[in-house]
């Protein structure tokens, strides 16, 4: 059946259609008396409506009990939907995302899915410059199969720039690895990673003079917690003897290949860094005193 569509504008300006469908949200069970008026002054409070549309009946120009609602800022649409269940007549509204949005995501989404068969490639920044390729492919390695590690490293001096690049042969374990490890403090830092395309800054990576130590027992401990934390995930050779060197793993727990598989990259956890501190002493006596 035909409808017509009573509303309140102001004015719209320059936006696109795609613009407005994203600033606009679909109201639910309205109460039959609703009036345009009302429904701008009740989604005032989370900012300024430029459009309200009520859906009528064509005939009996009864309303429909929905409309849709136009912010003049996008900032506002998540918190209108968060206004859903509020009273507003005496009837609880529901609010969603508009359609038009709704179907952008939705396809979006699906385009989304359909390539992410394929490999992944991560960036992994905040890294202490101590760090080796050998110590992430530890870390990364349980989630998935790796096709390629790649540190960057300071052309003149070769150490590292504490950031690289690391790509999973496939998409999901990628993601698997991004959600488990991205913020997760590795040699006394938030470890950054992230998919490529989301263009981290690669100059902004802390630089490796700001931590005291290199993997430290509990940060070692805490980031294989983490990995076998409900993954069922065998750990690789190279991390069950890091673990063994802190004592979490008894010696007889380890598998042949793990008792040969101490790179130099691992043992560089047991490593003291040297100090910066000195130490005075001798400079009075209590006798003098």
């Amino acid at each position: 059946m035909l409808t017509c569509i009573y509303m309140y504008r102001e004015a719209v300006g320059s936006l696109s259609p795609e613009e407005r469908d994203a600033r606009t949200v679909f109201c639910m069970q309205l109460a039959a008396r609703i009036r345009p008026r009302d429904l701008e002054d009740f989604f005032s409070a989370v900012g300024k409506v430029r459009d309200v549309r009520i859906i009528s009946d064509r005939n009996s120009r009864r309303s429909k009990g929905i409309a849709y609602v136009e912010f003049c800022d996008i900032q506002s649409v998540p918190l209108a939907i968060g206004l859903t269940g509020q009273r507003l007549l005496g009837v609880p509204i529901i609010v969603q995302a508009s359609q038009a949005e709704k179907n952008r995501l939705a396809a979006l989404a699906s385009s989304l899915q359909k390539g992410s068969g394929g490999p992944m490639r991560l960036f992994v920044g905040s890294l202490h410059c101590n760090i080796t390729k050998e110590m992430l492919r530890g870390i990364f390695e349980p989630f998935g199969k790796i096709e390629s590690i790649v540190l960057m490293r300071d052309p003149d001096t070769g150490q590292s720039k504490g950031y690289g690049f690391i790509t999973f042969s496939e998409a999901e374990c990628a993601r698997r690895a991004l959600e488990q490890l991205n913020g997760f403090e590795l040699a006394g830092r938030p470890m950054r990673v992230g998919q490529l395309h989301e263009g981290p800054d690669l100059g902004g990576a802390p630089e490796a003079t700001e931590d005291p130590e290199l993997m430290g027992p509990s940060a070692r401990l805490q980031l294989m917690a983490k990995l076998a934390e409900g993954s069922g995930l065998q750990l690789p050779s190279s991390a069950q003897a890091a673990l063994q060197l802190n004592g979490a793993l008894p010696l007889g727990a380890l598998n042949p290949a793990a008792l040969t598989a101490l790179s130099p990259a691992l043992n560089l956890a047991s490593q003291t860094l040297a100090s910066q501190c000195l130490t005075l002493s001798g400079l009075f006596s209590p006798q003098t005193m």
